[in-house]
């Protein structure tokens, strides 16, 4: 039987000084779609957790560092993946834009194999999950 479930993730848009943006390549053989794609820091908002506090705990547990949410970006992405195990998700993505105030980026978590900061130019040729760059070209 195939099983249906939605779910709420929050994601950071993190620029440095030079406007460059932050972006992590995910490991997730589960989601083809997903699988190999660069994507923003972020991830599940757990029980008791606002959408902020989710999203500094989870760019420290990915990229190892503290962020400082500035603002949410109007819009919401609801994309539906399908698994490989034949489930379905449809998932609630909130964008915030933030700033890294302790810290370098690097890959710590196993579903994260690399980061790097990229230009505006260099994302639009590069393999992303769908929605970042709609709220790329909706950032300040």
């Amino acid at each position: 039987m195939d099983e249906k479930r939605q779910i709420t993730v929050v994601v950071g848009l993190i620029k440095n000084e030079k406007g460059k943006i932050l972006l992590q390549k995910r490991v997730d053989p589960l989601i083809p779609d997903a699988h190999e794609k660069w994507e923003f820091p972020g991830g599940r908002i757990d029980f008791g957790e606002s959408p902020v506090q989710a999203l500094e705990r989870e760019c420290k547990e990915e990229i190892g560092c503290e962020i400082t949410v500035l603002r949410l970006l109007p819009t919401v992405q609801s994309p539906i993946w399908t698994r490989t195990d034949n489930k379905s998700q449809q998932v609630f993505v909130l964008c915030y834009e933030a700033h890294i105030v302790n810290g370098t980026p690097h890959p710590l978590d196993k579903k994260v194999s690399e980061v790097g900061w990229f230009s505006k130019e260099e994302i639009q040729n590069m393999d992303t999950l769908l929605g970042i760059k709609d709220f790329i070209s909706m950032s300040l």
